[in-house]
């Protein structure tokens, strides 16, 4: 997998300007891809909302998901 950034003082930057189109093909299928998934993941395939006693147990177990950290960051 080609790796198309780099962090230059804490900041995502592209790491070569020729790899711009393919950054924005990659990303562009990133965002279509991801239309619904992180709800289809939540809803189908977690663990948790069968093991939890209460809502705010289960709230307090989504906020520190990775998965639902990944998909924030990707909205």
């Amino acid at each position: 997998m080609v790796r198309y950034t780099e962090y230059h003082a804490g900041v995502p930057v592209i790491r070569d300007k020729e790899l711009l189109p393919g950054a924005m093909k990659r990303l562009a299928v990133l965002e279509d891809h991801l239309e619904g998934v992180m709800e289809k993941m939540c809803d189908e395939y977690c663990q948790y909302p069968c093991k939890c006693p209460n809502q705010e147990t289960l709230d307090n177990i989504c906020r520190e998901c990775e998965l639902a950290k990944m998909f924030e960051a990707l909205k």
